[in-house]
């Protein structure tokens, strides 16, 4: 279920642009299978798939991780400018009701948010006031970064979880943009992360398994990369193994496996 979006004309500091607000299941990570309020914000400091942001439509992924949500970020490829701007108030508003408890009371109220991207870190003040809304109502707030900006004191405090997906070579973002360790240590310290990896093969595991020994990283997950129910599967096969053997939890991608690559799910 998902809400119709229309565009504004203006944005200001205490507006941010937002892609998609929808309710559904959470598709990855230690909340798989949930039911959550999703809102997905527009722009990235990361380009994945990219080593830079690419200057035509029909620039070749460089990649083998290619993000799923370009439309967030590639301005060569879709038109930031069409998403509406919206405040804090007014997409809790809309997020409320998007919850078919707001129309049902028979219902039990849908008790996850979840705010994606794009990067959702780079509109710090909109998610630590969405986060302060989830908290005074009872409701869990997870926030879906790349783990390379920092979260203020007053987010963490707010009680926001972070599944931290560090972005590894495959993705051809450079290493300099992608690794920040200082972002990496405070995320691990404040005891709200969860570390979330999407693999494409075994380079991607090595380098998994680097990461956790150099930072410390606790809750580690894989995620395989895949936009089509075989792929997800057949990653999913081989990597069973790979986190038994390291110690590491594994997720699949239920919302591909249940509806594609359809946006909105």
């Amino acid at each position: 279920m998902s809400t119709t979006i229309t565009a504004t004309t203006s944005r200001t500091s205490t507006q941010v642009a937002v892609a998609d607000l929808f309710y559904s299941f959470q598709g990855e990570g230690a909340n798989l299978g949930r039911r959550a309020l999703f809102v997905r914000l527009l722009r990235c400091n990361l380009t994945c798939g990219y080593p830079g942001m690419p200057r035509t439509a029909d620039a070749a992924a460089v990649g083998a991780m290619v993000c799923d949500t370009e439309y967030t970020w590639n301005t060569a490829k879709h038109d930031l400018q069409a998403a509406p701007a919206m405040s804090a108030a007014e997409i809790w508003d809309d997020l409320v009701r998007l919850d078919p408890a707001t129309g049902n009371p028979g219902l039990a109220p849908v008790d996850l948010i979840v705010v994606s991207g794009g990067e959702p870190l780079l509109h710090r003040g909109i998610v630590t006031d969405l986060a302060r809304r989830a908290s005074a109502s009872g409701k869990a707030l997870e926030i879906e970064t790349n783990a390379t900006m920092a979260p203020s004191a007053a987010l963490i405090a707010a009680g926001a979880r972070f599944n931290a997906g560090l972005k590894l070579a495959s993705s051809a973002v450079p290493y300099g943009k992608r690794i920040k360790p200082q972002v990496i240590t405070q995320l691990q310290a404040s005891g709200q992360a969860r570390w979330k990896f999407v693999v494409t093969g075994p380079d991607d595991v090595r380098e998994i398994a680097d990461l956790q020994q150099e930072f410390g990283l606790t809750e580690v997950w894989l995620s395989p990369e895949g936009a089509s129910v075989d792929v997800v599967i057949s990653r999913m096969r081989w990597l069973a193994d790979v986190a038994l053997t390291h110690g590491w939890n594994l997720t699949t991608r239920q919302h591909v496996l249940i509806w594609g690559d359809e946006r909105g799910r």
